[in-house]
């Protein structure tokens, strides 16, 4: 098993790539429609956004996770 310390990098891991596909999709749809190679340009587009969402979750989620606490009563 894998560690807890690790839990928020897998999390985060595995909702990016998730998002990111899901996303990439619905926008090469709109965009293209279902084109020759769609799946080609889908998972090349995918790739790409994961590349950015993975880095930029794990540090938007910290910042987010601070400005909320501002806002919310314990």
């Amino acid at each position: 098993m894998i560690n807890k310390k690790y839990e928020f990098y897998i999390f985060s891991f595995i909702v990016t790539m998730f998002m990111s596909f899901i996303i990439s999709g619905i926008l090469i749809v709109v965009n293209l429609g279902f084109v020759n190679k769609f799946l080609f340009i889908w998972l090349n587009a995918w790739w790409k956004a994961w590349i950015v969402a993975f880095p930029s979750v794990l540090f938007i989620i910290p910042f987010v996770k601070k400005v909320m606490a501002k806002f919310i009563k314990n």
